[in-house]
């Protein structure tokens, strides 16, 4: 075997050499995080392994990058000997020529190929050689490393600094991705990101509204508490003393009907427990907590004057994640009704955001909270019934009123302009 034959082996290696790294790189960089720790779970041989080296990647990359450059460069060295023996000077351009080629094919874009594709099978194959070659390039890797710290520090970037593992709009990306797939349901979706916007609304985005309230006077006596209840089926009533502003207990109606000797003197006072208190701008979360921690199933929502802003409950805050808690005493009242992909019926004091999801609109106010807020922020004023109002390449129709309140719309999407 002559020399030439040599040195043709030795390019041969070289190049199988680029692809291995060039394969490790794609393959281990395609692994997510949460593939990786599946991979720990499930106790796949080398997984520790691989989850050791991504967990580093600045020593990995800095290995497998030192690695394909010198193989690339001997590999180039070589092919210029060999042209250069055979073609004399033009040797040069030949090689050069020749090694793009072949780098291109079978060192980059065939091996990346592959690994992009299997990437878990790849890095399982690979590991362990990679592994025992990082070892022995760690010495020239810390070299690397240090010269490579100091000229960023000298720009002020900072290596130190961690991303973290996943965003809550990478997630959100997940999930979506995932109901595309055909993995998750449409309301196992929703679920999920209404558990993400849990975190971010305030109180008041949930709360009754002080309008909305059914609460009793202290001095109301026995039977007129017992005819509201079977009319309306609150299981808990806030209780108040001369205005709403002034809340002072919360009546459970179980106390009420487990209580002996309720047919003589009756006083609320002797029945309602001490009212829960909570400002309209902390963040359910946070109020959630403390009505958990505390067995508080209501809590009366102050606004920044310490006035009655509205009141809040365990399941109003529930039904943010899970949707509508309808209980035995519940009516089946509808906010949004859907006609037809344009057209839609929608009760007035459904929140914004919601119609904005539901209907895949983009509604804003900065004044209110509701959709009859925003008509009426519109309008500048309160609507009358039937009245018609055209904006943002839509028709709101005032289906129904009631006193200062608007109940009920009809909302029709793309009318034509005139």
């Amino acid at each position: 075997m002559n020399s030439y034959h040599i040195r043709g082996l030795i390019l041969v290696l070289l190049l199988l050499l680029s692809g291995f790294f060039s394969a490790s790189e794609t393959a281990l960089m395609a692994l997510s995080k949460i593939r990786i720790r599946h991979m720990l779970e499930e106790k796949i041989d080398k997984a520790e392994l691989i989850h050791y080296l991504t967990e580093r990647p600045g020593k990995l990359l800095s290995s497998i990058l030192i690695g394909n450059n010198a193989v690339n460069i001997g590999a180039s060295a070589l092919a210029t000997s060999i042209a250069i023996d055979y073609y004399g000077n033009e040797g040069v351009a030949i090689a050069t020529a020749i090694m793009t080629v072949l780098v291109l094919i079978f060192a980059e874009i065939t091996p990346k190929s592959i690994a992009a594709k299997k990437a878990e099978r790849v890095s399982l194959s690979i590991i362990r050689p990679l592994s025992l070659i990082i070892t022995l390039l760690n010495p020239i890797v810390i070299v690397f490393t240090y010269i490579t710290s100091a000229i960023l520090k000298i720009f002020g970037v900072r290596l130190d600094v961690e991303k973290p593992f996943i965003t809550e709009d990478e997630l959100k990306t997940i999930v979506n991705v995932s109901h595309e797939e055909g993995v998750l349901e449409v309301d196992e979706k929703q679920m999920i990101h209404n558990v993400f916007g849990f975190g971010d609304m305030s109180i008041r985005d949930v709360m009754v509204q002080r309008t909305d309230i059914t609460a009793f006077e202290i001095n109301t006596p026995y039977h007129e508490i017992i005819t509201d209840f079977k009319e309306e089926q609150f299981s808990r009533y806030p209780i108040y003393d001369d205005s709403i502003d002034n809340i002072v207990g919360i009546l459970y109606m179980k106390d009420l009907f487990f209580a002996e000797g309720v047919d003589g003197e009756f006083h609320i006072k002797n029945y309602m427990r001490k009212p829960y208190y909570t400002f309209e701008f902390k963040k359910i979360r946070e109020v959630f907590k403390e009505m958990k921690k505390n067995r508080n199933h209501i809590a009366v929502v102050l606004d920044e004057y310490g006035g009655t802003a509205g009141i809040v409950t365990m399941e109003d805050m529930l039904e943010e994640i899970v949707g509508e808690i309808q209980d035995e005493y519940d009516e089946n009242e509808f906010e949004i009704e859907i006609i037809n992909d344009n057209e839609f019926i929608v009760e007035g004091s459904i929140k914004l955001s919601m119609v904005n999801d539901l209907l895949n609109l983009k509604l804003e106010s900065e004044e209110f909270d509701s959709i009859g807020g925003f008509i009426i922020g519109e309008l500048g004023r309160l609507p009358k019934a039937g009245e018609i109002l055209k904006v943002h390449g839509l028709t709101f129709k005032i289906e129904k009123l009631d006193r200062n309140r608007v109940k009920r719309i009809r909302i029709l999407k793309n009318y034509e302009k005139g």
